[in-house]
């Protein structure tokens, strides 16, 4: 299949593709949306009754406690010891994608 028609000036989408790019966008945030109302609902119901976990054949679902997380304020120890931070600065390849923006 054919995604993209290559014209003079450049190249465009076929009507296919663009319609098809919306609708996966779309069913894409709906599930998200279900899927986050139901386990939000799943940790309100476990939060009060006290349930760590629930187990079946086909699931798992643990229970985890609010907690405080130490992160690293890159940009701060960048800001203050350019230097020292500079040393320890890797390069990694990335592979190439593209980004979609459905508006």
């Amino acid at each position: 299949m054919d995604y993209i028609n290559v014209i003079e000036d450049g190249a465009i989408l076929t009507g296919t593709t663009t319609d098809l790019i919306i609708d996966l966008d779309k069913q894409e945030k709906a599930i998200k949306k279900a899927k986050e109302e139901v386990w939000n609902a799943l940790k309100e119901e476990m939060e009060k009754k006290g349930i760590k976990k629930i187990e079946s054949d086909e699931l798992l679902i643990n229970y985890i406690a609010s907690t405080d997380r130490e992160t690293f304020d890159k940009k701060a120890f960048q800001k203050e010891h350019a230097d020292l931070y500079d040393e320890y600065i890797t390069m990694k390849p990335v592979k190439s994608s593209i980004r979609v923006k459905v508006k």
